[in-house]
């Protein structure tokens, strides 16, 4: 049995006797897993598509979330780095002369460090990447490789083998129309080359999707980290300096002082935890 028929319940369901759906959703920040079935959304003969969360705007209210906490975007920020590390390396030391000359025109046809830091940005965020391969003319060497942001991408219905036939590209922020959105064929996760090579050559572009596994594998992975926007703990490290810095600024010099700065500081850290705790259950 395919791990898509255990992709949890519908917030998106038809409404009978018209041709319209209606959808049920709740706050981002308290769940970002639907607890129903998503309903897939039908755009024509060609396309249709899983919603990313009830709304279909589930990565944007991510990207809001973890913008909106200076700490946590800047660690984000620096998971994405540790991943890029030094960088794609090659080395064609060992390659003939017609080898180096064709790596040396793909590497200058294509941005791989923009790429990959891209790509790292996306698994830290999302758990999972989407890049599109796009081949010669006779479909026998890979040209170009560019990364599709994967807030942008959408999962078609899986099959009943569960693989994913294509992806959907297109600015979901907003309405899309079907001319706006960008169809590409989507080779098997589990064996994309081999699934390349039975492929028409006359595709030439195609997905290919890299995912961190995760314990719940649904359509789009639910990240790491999400357990931070449900829980309310916090736990803030704070460096000597800053406090040195602040004495300094201020002309505090006595000890006690220092240590009232200190307290009156974490007080007001406090303060602003409950309001906002409070304030996330008035919304409620």
């Amino acid at each position: 049995m395919s791990d898509f028929y255990f992709i949890p319940s519908t917030s998106v369901v038809t409404i009978p006797g018209t041709h319209a759906s209606a959808a049920f959703t709740s706050k981002t920040s308290e769940v970002f897993k639907e607890e129903h079935n998503i309903a897939p959304i039908i755009i024509n003969d060609k396309m249709k598509y899983i919603p990313w969360g009830g709304d279909n705007q589930m990565p944007y209210n991510i990207i809001d979330l973890i913008e909106s906490d200076e700490t946590m975007s800047t660690c984000q920020m620096f998971n994405a780095e540790v991943c890029y590390g030094s960088g794609l390396v090659y080395d064609t030391e060992l390659a003939t002369a017609q080898v180096q000359a064709q790596v040396d025109v793909f590497m200058l046809d294509n941005d791989l460090a923009s790429y990959f830091l891209g790509v790292c940005q996306d698994f830290k965020r999302f758990e999972f990447c989407v890049s599109v391969i796009i081949l010669n003319e006779d479909a026998s060497r890979i040209v170009r490789i560019v990364r599709k942001q994967a807030c942008y991408v959408r999962f078609a219905l899986a099959d009943k083998s569960g693989v994913i036939p294509y992806i959907l590209y297109a600015n979901w922020r907003n309405t899309v129309s079907p001319e706006d959105i960008e169809r590409i064929e989507l080779l098997n996760p589990q064996s994309p080359l081999t699934d390349l090579h039975t492929r028409s050559k006359k595709i030439k572009k195609f997905a290919v999707v890299s995912r961190i596994p995760t314990p719940d594998n649904t359509y789009y992975p639910i990240p790491y980290y999400a357990a931070l926007f449900k829980g309310k703990w916090y736990h803030i490290e704070i460096a000597n300096s800053f406090w040195n810095n602040i004495f300094k600024v201020e002309g505090i010099t006595d000890r006690v002082k220092q240590l009232e700065r200190v307290n009156e500081e974490k007080d007001a850290k406090q303060v602003s935890l409950h309001k906002d705790k409070d304030n996330e259950q008035s919304d409620k």
